[in-house]
């Protein structure tokens, strides 16, 4: 099994948000994500990057 970890895009590096991600459902304005034991996150963006080999889902934070 192959699990994920999401980051959002960030002004120099990117920044952690969770691990463990299981499933991913994008939206129009958000992501909303599912980690091993079914717990649920929302993600405000959209989904920039999925790198399949590094187990990266890299997301475009909205901006205020």
């Amino acid at each position: 099994m192959c699990l994920s970890s999401v980051y959002t895009k960030g002004a120099e590096e990117n920044v952690f948000l969770c691990k463990n991600i299981a499933r991913v459902i994008p939206g129009e304005n958000e992501v909303v994500v599912y980690d091993l034991m079914g717990k649920k996150t929302c993600i405000p963006g959209r989904i920039l990057e999925i790198d399949l080999l590094e187990n990266i889902i890299l997301v475009e934070g909205e901006t205020e």
